[in-house]
């Protein structure tokens, strides 16, 4: 488990924490030279009953605020600083805000320098502080007097940190592995080092994971614990990777290492917005902030999506526009501060990485936010799954939707009977059963009511009909339905698509009339069959009208395509047939100036035929000549 400190600038968050420990976690020269912490520190204490507990200490200057965000990031348990003698200041508000902000419930104030101070300052600090908590998730926190210079109170507060920490629950390994790196560094012999608190999942030596931003794929050469070789971690313990696959120019702190089956960096998202208390005024829509998540930090655009924007202390919903796309999931705290960053506005819970900005205020699409804001499991893939009705998801696609591992959404598949589970070509997917039982019906009805409009089509493109019902149905599946109605009878596959059982072209008298018309026009009369724009001179058509009734004579049978924009009529291509066969008879092997001469037309001609012939299986072009196909000079010497 992970304990981080938060508290305002010198009042010995750092001190306390070498107290402790043993460590010091100001690393930085310019840290000790300034004898203040700038960046992230880290150490860990052994607590009886529990474990190796991993410390994160932060900074307190307001300047730093960015770098203790990226440190509160993942903690089970905050370790609140408060000095006796200055009592609560701006950066304890500010941290205790972000903490809330985070939802961090859980936590234990450390009242340092009690040495400094008489029983009475103590006294009057811990009336102010415990007020302070009030209103806040740490409302029952134990406050514990310290002095890091004489070691008073450090058992109290080991003791307290022990039952704290025995009463939280494990972070799930079950979920996909996540971790945000806070640090990257090269260790010589080894190569790329990542270190950082794993939020959720496990991984071990030799794993693939994937980087994000990028989306590059690396391998796992090594894991330390505080120090310690391991061959894997789970969620909750701080740890570093050296990574192979990748070099240090590559990586840094906002990036996270992950499962690879994650893949998804968000540039607009939908979520639930938490206003500080301490804020002066509600931010209008379309105000800049800065947006923090794990280590990363971005510019975005806040926009509020209900009517009325929440109050100071409130909660609404809103869409983030990130000028850079980061690396979110569903239910993942964030904090939003002002763009100059010198105040915390507010944060709360993403509730969809895979927002769209069209649409945004729809009311059916924030009533999906409000039921996602519960972050009830079952809810949130029951809505899920009604958002998207018949189209259903891949398996996968929703597990990153969610946040979850594919194997743990199959086992609550696996519980719910108004589903649908399709699995083709390898490739899970999910549907709501009603929605696709209602689905069907309109496939057939689809397909009927487009050949009704055109009835001189044979059937209808299954591309068409894909679009025009459920686009966003992946192809796969669609297929498997249309097989599906094809076994009951409602429907039949043909090489053009998917038709009603039964149908056939249907065409006008108009229709008859000028079918009749370009078969006299393309009746083989010595010469080259006419071209498109005379035919459509004759006929006095638009070329594009000429064209598409040719394509629905030859689906008819009537025509046949040689070549793009050269047509025959079936009549002239059959008598043909019946000449090669005749001429192969004659001929071991047929060469174009023998069938030329043999059915008395031009080369150019002559040769398209016989390239027909061939895709028809009739010949077999061997050089420059053709031979019967098999079966076919037995058959023509009958």
């Amino acid at each position: 488990m992970i304990v981080g400190t938060a508290g305002h600038i010198d009042h010995g968050k750092t001190s306390l924490v070498r107290r402790l420990t043993g460590i010091d976690t100001d690393r930085l020269p310019e840290e000790k030279q300034r004898g203040m912490t700038i960046d992230l520190g880290f150490a860990h204490i052994e607590l009886e009953g529990v474990g190796q507990v991993g410390i994160v200490d932060v900074p307190g200057h307001e300047r730093f605020v960015r770098n203790m965000v990226a440190g509160a990031t993942g903690i089970d348990l905050v370790l609140l600083v408060i000095a006796a003698d200055d009592g609560i200041m701006p950066q304890t508000r500010e941290h205790l805000n972000i903490i809330g902000l985070l939802g961090i419930a859980s936590g234990i104030v450390a009242l340092s320098k009690v040495d400094l101070v008489d029983a009475e300052r103590v006294a009057v600090v811990t009336m102010e502080i415990r007020a302070l908590l009030g209103q806040t998730l740490l409302a029952s926190a134990p406050i514990v007097p310290v002095s890091s210079e004489s070691g008073a109170g450090m058992d109290t507060l080991k003791r307290e940190l022990t039952r704290c920490l025995s009463t939280l629950r494990s972070k799930s390994e079950a979920w996909p592995f996540w971790m945000a790196v806070d640090r990257a560094f090269v260790v010589r012999g080894f190569g790329a080092v990542v270190t950082g608190t794993i939020a959720s999942g496990r991984v071990a030596r030799d794993a693939t994971l994937r980087l994000l931003p990028g989306g590059q794929t690396v391998r796992v050469r090594g894991i330390q614990i505080h120090g310690h070789p391991a061959e894997s971690a789970v969620a909750g313990n701080r740890c570093a990777l050296n990574l192979a696959g990748v070099d240090k120019e590559s990586l840094g702190r906002g990036m996270v290492v992950c499962d690879p089956g994650l893949n998804h960096v968000a540039g607009t998202l939908d979520a639930q917005v938490t206003l500080a208390p301490d804020l002066a005024k509600t931010p209008k829509s379309h105000s800049r902030v800065r947006f923090h998540s794990g280590t990363a930090e971005t510019m975005a655009r806040l926009q509020w999506l209900e009517p009325t924007a929440p109050e100071p202390g409130g909660s609404g919903l809103a869409q983030l526009r990130l000028d850079s796309a980061l690396p979110l999931l569903f239910g993942q705290r964030y904090i939003l501060r002002d763009e100059t960053a010198q105040r915390t506005i507010g944060g709360g819970v993403v509730l969809d990485a895979f927002a769209e900005r069209r649409g945004a205020r729809l009311p059916q699409r924030i009533e999906r936010l409000r039921r996602l804001s519960t972050l009830d499991a079952d809810e949130s893939l029951s809505v899920c799954l009604e958002a998207r009705g018949a189209d259903g998801w891949l398996v996968t696609e929703l597990a990153e939707q969610l946040a979850e591992a594919p194997q743990q959404l199959e086992q609550r598949f696996a519980r719910r009977g108004d589903v649908l589970r399709e699995l083709v070509e390898g490739t899970a997917w999910i549907g709501l059963r009603g929605a696709v039982d209602a689905l069907l019906p309109k496939l057939v009805a689809a397909t009927a009511a487009h050949l009704s409009d055109r009835p001189r089509d044979t059937a209808v493109a299954l591309a068409t009909l894909h679009a025009m019902v459920c686009r966003r149905l992946d192809l796969r599946i669609f297929r498997s339905l249309l097989n599906r109605l094809v076994a009951a009878g409602a429907l039949e596959l043909t090489s053009d698509g998917v038709r009603p059982v039964g149908h056939r072209q249907n065409f006008s008298p108009a229709d008859i009339a000028l079918a009749n018309r370009l078969e006299e026009l393309l009746a083989h009369r010595g010469k080259p069959p006419p071209k498109l724009e005379e035919l459509a001179r004759e006929t006095r058509l638009p070329v594009a009208r000429v064209r598409r009734f040719l394509g629905e004579l030859e689906r008819s049978g009537r025509m046949v395509r040689l070549t793009e924009g050269v047509y025959v009529t079936r009549k002239d291509l059959e008598l043909w047939r019946e000449a090669a066969h005749v001429c192969l008879g004659l001929h071991e092997r047929m060469t174009v100036a023998q069938f030329r001469d043999h059915v008395g037309v031009g080369r150019g001609l002559a040769i398209m035929i016989l390239e027909r012939f061939d895709q028809e299986g009739v010949t077999r072009r061997i050089g420059d000549a053709r031979v019967a196909a098999t079966g076919t000079h037995q058959r023509a010497g009958q």
